[in-house]
């Protein structure tokens, strides 16, 4: 009874349809086959003590099971509140990281007005007359002015001491 899958599930390969051949007929009474026997009954075993006193002793629950069941429980119990308590305390951290942002950036942007403001508010020709007025200066001259070119803008390298010109 060793049949093939092909056999077994009557797959038909390919992509063109097979002309179908007639099964044979099946019949319905085989003689050669002897008559199924019906199962033998099973005769109810008798159990000894013993065995009747293991399996009431495995089916209670002994002390050092609960103890072994509370402990676990118990330890169970505290690792979650731990790590809850740990949770709500980086939930706490975040938020106050959030405010904390939120503030600094409130303050930032006062900075930035408060600045603005101080830079307008500085008339600087008029201190610069008051100062000239209080110290005795004056501006001077076009011809006093020596202006000086230097092709590298960054920086002045003074060599020599600038000699007075009075």
């Amino acid at each position: 009874m060793n049949k093939t899958r092909q056999e077994r599930y009557e797959f038909i390969y390919g992509n063109t349809a097979r002309k179908m051949e007639a099964a044979p007929a099946k019949p319905e009474y085989e003689p050669s086959r002897q008559p199924k026997s019906k199962p033998a009954v099973r005769t109810k075993r008798k159990t000894t003590p013993q065995t009747k006193a293991n399996q009431t002793k495995a089916q209670e629950f002994d002390c050092a099971f609960i103890k072994a069941l509370a402990a676990g429980m118990a330890v169970i119990a505290l690792v979650s509140f731990f790590y809850l308590s740990e949770q709500s305390k980086l939930e706490q951290q975040r938020s106050a990281v959030s405010a904390k942002k939120s503030e600094l950036s409130t303050l930032l942007v006062e900075n930035e007005d408060l600045n603005l403001e101080i830079e307008q508010s500085i008339n600087l020709p008029a201190i610069q007359e008051t100062a000239m007025k209080k110290y005795g200066m004056k501006k001077p001259a076009q011809s006093k002015v020596i202006a000086y070119d230097s092709k590298n803008v960054d920086y002045v390298r003074q060599y020599n001491k600038i000699p007075d010109s009075k």
